[in-house]
């Protein structure tokens, strides 16, 4: 999977955006990183394959201006870094990010005909291969587009069609849903990043600077005085000021986070104590039973709150080890926990 960040209020953005990245990729990303944010109505984007320092090394990320963005870290699932978020949308109207795939939906939602409906209209794209890449949206010519490019552009969309930003975003994971989360912000509407929520984490943290977004609340520091999940299925505005959301209303009704948290600790716990050091990959398995539904499970929630939580007490640690990247010669970060003794804390 990925990893997302987001940071509007008083403060640059750039600096805050990485390092919430840098926190967060080891727990499901690393390969592909990129960061957007907003300065006088105008987006302004930098993005590169391989991990936060890589972004840090080979351009001025940083220095980027504007108190409000978002960044991404981005799994290792094929394309050059033309496919790492975010995705600019037609005359850099929007930047989108997002986290997760298909998964339930996938036989159920025929995305290549929404993506070729949109390049009819004239729409752009970008993260696009001459060939097909996995089960990416198929495009005429034997041709494949990344899926949050074309979601990027159906957002743009829906906002041209006279939708504000808060319905515009809904409407599209509406119309094209998948078990994702995903967030844009745009030089039209410079106060607000707004999101949907499927099943995919999405955690909101808020203070006298500003609000933050992360995947986990590992990526908040120091530990903030107020945080909170979105609520899978639901759509939300993230302010300076704070958090506004509503239920998705989509065919499927409301979906609740059902992984009670004791449950979930118990079953990491003996995850690590039975077999050493893992990742998160690992812990995810471990808890999927502790729902009472096959499908369209929140997981990645009760996973990341109990590791926060653990990480904390010192209960366990975290170490960080180097993998292959997505391209010759790179790596990237992959976070392990282990008991105290097996792991310790950075």
């Amino acid at each position: 999977m990925c990893n997302i960040a987001g940071y509007v209020g008083t403060e640059r953005a750039a600096p805050i955006l990485l390092e919430l990245i840098e926190r967060q990729e080891g727990l499901a990303g690393g390969y592909y990183t990129g960061i957007a944010t907003i300065h006088k109505g105008r987006l302004h984007w930098r993005k590169v394959v391989g991990d936060c320092a890589r972004l840090r090394e080979e351009t001025d990320a940083e220095e980027l201006p504007g108190t409000i963005g978002l960044a991404h870290s981005r799994s290792n699932s094929g394309g050059d870094w033309l496919w790492s978020h975010p995705f600019i949308a037609c005359d850099d109207s929007l930047a989108y990010i997002a986290n997760g795939a298909m998964g339930y939906f996938a036989e159920r939602v025929d995305t290549s005909a929404a993506a070729q409906a949109l390049e009819a209209a004239k729409h752009e794209f970008t993260a696009v291969a001459d060939r097909q890449i996995g089960k990416y949206p198929s495009l005429d010519g034997g041709r494949s587009v990344h899926v949050s490019d074309m979601m990027a552009h159906a957002i743009e969309a829906q906002l041209a069609s006279g939708r504000k930003p808060e319905d515009a975003i809904r409407q599209a994971v509406i119309d094209i849903p998948a078990e994702i989360v995903g967030l844009f912000i745009t030089p039209a509407r410079d106060d607000g990043i707004f999101a949907a929520r499927y099943t995919m984490p999405m955690c909101v943290a808020v203070d006298a600077k500003g609000a933050r977004i992360a995947s986990s609340p590992t990526g908040f520091n120091p530990r903030p005085a107020w945080w909170t999940w979105v609520p899978p299925f639901s759509t939300g505005t993230v302010r300076a000021s704070g958090l506004s959301i509503s239920p998705l209303q989509c065919p499927h009704g409301p979906l609740s986070d059902d992984i009670s948290r004791a449950d979930a600790t118990a079953a990491i716990l003996r995850e690590i104590g039975e077999n050493g050091p893992t990742s998160t990959g690992t812990l995810l398995g471990a808890v999927k039973g502790c729902s009472g539904r096959d499908e369209l499970v929140a997981r990645y929630d009760p996973v990341y709150e109990v590791l926060f939580e653990l990480l904390r007490s010192g209960a366990i640690g975290q170490t960080t080890e180097r993998v292959p990247g997505a391209a010759e010669g790179i790596t990237a970060p992959r976070f392990r926990f282990g008991l105290r003794g097996e792991s310790q804390k950075p």
